[in-house]
């Protein structure tokens, strides 16, 4: 089995060397091979791997695909799965972080998952994760909001196997290159959830700031920016018809009751009144934020990827050091 492995590096070439160093050493009941995709995001720091290549035996190659600029995270990973496409020699392609979050052990049980559910994507189910309860509080809570914007469940990252017969249409989609996790959740495409605790980082601390993790989440809901918006609408029509109900009662007790008290009706129905208004806007400018999205032209990974690629150099086992001088 010949597997392609797709991971993006921004300046973390150290937990990069650990990376080469764990999969090469990986124990499977058959011959597997992996041809490695690393996706360089317009990295600062020079490109260097620190590891006795001499000793390599499952990894074939190594390919370092250089962006232009930082592209982020998952724009780097819609990159490097168009430059697996090209290709037709693979089985699978696991997409996976550099870091150690994705724990190289856990890819033997992903790909026992794809070769018992042919044709799905395997994803892996964080079940725990090692951090800060703050950041795993926003974690539940973003899960939440994401669950109430779109009607979709997300509980799986980028870690997965994409079989080799759903990698074409999966580039060809232009939310992949908004996030992958998202754009799978809403496609029709099988999925196969296998749960797997997220590991602990090589080297150093994760570099996600809240900044970084309010965009991460934001950058999941773009996948289901119609459905938000119809949500919306609908939200919005609700809300000023029962408005425009409340202000026919208020109007009906002013006018055939003897409850009136003098001063609530105008106050009430004015409040009122401005709800609806709101109610109204928030509705037509939900109309037509889809208007203008469905007529905006999309970044296609397919035909665009090419352009944000500054340059590639495909090194064989034997030819790393070349990399690491």
């Amino acid at each position: 089995m010949w597997i392609a492995i797709v991971t993006p590096v921004f300046n973390d070439w150290a937990s990069l060397s650990l990376l080469i160093s764990e999969l090469d050493t990986l124990d499977f009941p058959e011959a597997v091979r992996f041809s490695l995709f690393v996706v360089d995001d317009g990295s600062s720091e020079p490109s260097t791997i620190d590891y006795p290549v001499h000793i390599l035996r499952r990894i074939y190659e190594v390919e370092i695909i250089s962006l232009a600029c930082n592209l982020g995270h998952q724009r780097a990973i819609a990159v490097g799965l168009v430059a697996v496409c090209e290709r037709k020699e693979f089985d699978a392609v696991v997409v996976m972080d550099s870091d150690g979050e994705d724990r190289p052990t856990d890819i033997p049980r992903l790909l026992a998952a794809t070769k018992e559910n042919p044709g799905y994507i395997v994803c892996a189910q964080r079940r725990r994760r090692p951090g800060l309860k703050v950041f795993r509080l926003w974690y539940i809570c973003y899960r939440f909001v994401f669950r109430l914007l779109t009607g979709a469940r997300i509980d799986f990252g980028n870690f997965c196997v994409i079989p080799k017969g759903r990698l074409e249409a999966l580039v060809s989609d232009p939310a992949i290159w908004n996030n992958l996790a998202g754009t799978l959740t809403r496609s029709s495409t099988p999925l196969v959830r296998v749960v797997a605790d997220r590991g602990r980082r090589y080297v150093g601390k994760s570099k996600m700031n809240l900044v970084s993790l309010v965009i991460h989440g934001l950058s999941a809901m773009a996948v289901y920016s119609d459905v938000i918006m119809v949500r919306l609408m609908l939200a919005a029509s609700a809300l000023s018809a029962v408005t425009f109900l409340g202000i026919l009662g208020v109007v009906g007790v002013k006018l055939f009751t003897q409850l009136a008290i003098p001063g609530w009706a105008s106050a009430t129905a004015g409040l009122l009144i401005v709800i609806l208004l709101q109610g109204l806007m928030l509705f037509t400018i939900s109309a037509f934020t889809i208007l203008n999205t469905r007529s905006m032209k999309v970044v296609v990974p397919r035909v665009d990827a090419a352009s944000f690629i500054l340059g590639r150099r495909k090194l064989l086992p034997a030819a790393l050091t070349e990399l690491a001088e």
